[in-house]
């Protein structure tokens, strides 16, 4: 990923507990290492989509002939996502 990327990750990691915090929900003792923890499944989770993305558009420009519509590639990664178990 980039450092844009990576940075845009950490704020979000950081945005998300901070208001599990506010809320109640979690109490980190170590704030910074649930940061840490959110930053990389948010990280891991963004590269499954990246890869889910690549593989259907494709498998839908092999097996079409021709560059996909975006609704054909997002239906596509339902179906990829569906078949690996996770949730888009």
């Amino acid at each position: 990923m980039t450092t844009t990327a990576n940075k845009q990750i950490e704020f979000l990691a950081r945005a998300i507990v901070n208001r599990l915090e506010d809320r109640g929900f979690v109490e980190f003792g170590d704030a910074e290492e649930g940061i840490q923890i959110a930053a990389q499944t948010l990280g891991d989770n963004f590269a499954a989509v990246d890869a889910f993305e690549q593989e259907a558009r494709s498998r839908l420009t092999r097996d079409l002939g021709r560059e996909p519509r975006t609704d054909e590639v997002e239906g596509e990664m339902q179906r990829l996502a569906a078949e690996h178990k996770f949730t888009l």
